[in-house]
């Protein structure tokens, strides 16, 4: 009987996105193994095509949504389960999909300690490595320097789609995309700042601005000014989303799902961060540049704070580090 794995990471976009060479490494380790990976509903798309998961199982809300995946997970009988999300929530669908091995997060490194109650193989990586790397030393004791790709498959088809977006709104070369949303508001650079920068790339350079946004950030996207040169994108898919990044010649955005799916792509980003540290859940890979807070607090994780965080990055620093990469990336072509 064909073996079967479980990989349990839930979401966010980020973290999924940076669980994706781990899941490559359990296909190295398992060959013959069908994987199967339990994911959030809206975010199953970017496992699409993905050459190393066999089968993705949608955790829908609510009780009936667990009791549903959970059904359908243990009819394939896993012999080995990955919780690679480190929560309670996680770690009981580890044990319940009736795995006999359970491996994952140490208690004093998951993200709710309790969590790794469930397991029977606790890994306690080394915690001054890149998020990606310690998952994959979840998986397997992997060196740094054997971290695989992303290997994130972007079709023909949504290529064509994604040029047929730019298209619509007068793109027809080189862009940049800017990410202004964030799920924390110490996250977030000021929508100013980001029609201040789009106004200085225009004026030096024959680019395009194209500004992508998600649900929940309609309001965000009405306050840029129509004066502006931002290029305001329509509602996007999951998968229109991540066409229209890997086309993009450059990416701007603080800590953020998209702006890990850029990196992924191997779109080049600039990185805006504040409460969290780059060098743990930076853009992954050699092309990629960060500015970052300097605060006494810096790595405190805090959803919202007296001081302005991200927000109190200059903008000539922005511009300063994206013109260095600008040119680099000309230079390149």
């Amino acid at each position: 009987m064909k073996k079967t794995v479980l990989v349990v990471k839930f979401s966010a976009l980020g973290d999924v996105v940076h669980a994706l060479p781990a899941v490559q490494i359990i296909r190295d380790k398992h060959p013959k193994a069908k994987i199967i990976w339990v994911i959030k509903g809206n975010l199953s798309p970017l496992l699409k095509h993905l050459p190393f998961v066999d089968e993705v199982v949608t955790l829908d809300p609510g009780s009936k949504g667990f009791r549903d995946a959970l059904s359908k997970v243990r009819s394939f009988s896993p012999s080995i389960a990955f919780d690679l999300q480190g929560l309670i929530k996680s770690g009981l669908f580890t044990l319940l999909s009736g795995a006999k091995e359970r491996v994952g997060w140490v208690s004093q490194q998951a993200r709710e300690s309790l969590s790794s109650c469930f397991l029977n193989r606790r890994v306690k990586p080394d915690a001054s490595l890149h998020i990606v790397e310690q998952l994959a030393m979840i998986v397997s004791a992997t060196p740094a320097s054997d971290i695989p790709p992303f290997n994130l498959v972007i079709t023909s088809q949504e290529r064509g789609a994604a040029a047929s977006i730019n298209s619509s709104l007068g793109i027809g070369g080189p862009y940049l995309v800017f990410l202004p949303g964030a799920g924390w508001p110490t996250k977030m650079w000021p929508v100013e700042n980001y029609s201040w920068l789009a106004d200085k790339a225009t004026g030096h350079y024959d680019i395009s601005v194209l500004l992508l946004w998600g649900p929940g950030e309609e309001k965000l996207v009405t306050s840029f000014k129509e004066e502006s040169h931002v290029k305001i994108a329509p509602p996007t898919n999951l998968r229109e989303m991540m066409a229209i990044l890997q086309g993009a010649t450059l990416v701007v955005g603080g800590d953020t799902g998209p702006l890990h799916v850029a990196a992924a792509l191997e779109t080049p980003t600039l990185g805006l961060y504040g409460p969290s540290h780059a060098w743990r859940n930076g853009p992954y890979g050699n092309r990629h540049l960060v500015v970052e807070v300097a605060c006494d607090r810096k790595g405190c994780y805090k959803r919202r704070c007296r001081k302005q965080c991200v927000a109190s990055i200059p903008r000539e620093m922005v511009w300063d580090a994206l013109q260095v990469m600008l040119e680099e990336e000309m230079n390149r072509k």
